[in-house]
């Protein structure tokens, strides 16, 4: 189902609910940062709370904690990929990359 048909709170839940299966395992982020530059990185889901999630990342061989909310990814400003398959955890959401 295209989330567009999906109310909002059941498309984070669902966000949510596709996330929590790759705790543990290392993902993919890109996002759009200010003037348009598109950043990304690798790191390791980390951990899931009600509102947010915390991916850990290596930045200048330093480990880093990052939060997103899963709003974020509903919204698409976002976009993570299984980097084992190299497909995006969300396929249902219209992609903007």
């Amino acid at each position: 189902m295209a989330v567009s048909t999906l109310p909002q709170q059941e498309a984070i839940s669902r966000i949510k609910q596709d996330l929590s299966t790759y705790i543990g395992k290392e993902l993919k982020m890109s996002t759009v940062k200010s003037r348009g530059v598109l950043w990304e990185c690798q790191g390791i889901l980390e951990e899931i709370y009600p509102n947010l999630f915390v991916l850990e990342v290596e930045e200048k061989d330093e480990l880093r904690k990052i939060s997103y909310s899963f709003a974020d990814v509903l919204t698409k400003t976002i976009k993570l990929i299984n980097c084992e398959t190299g497909e995006n955890l969300f396929p249902w959401l219209p992609d903007r990359f």
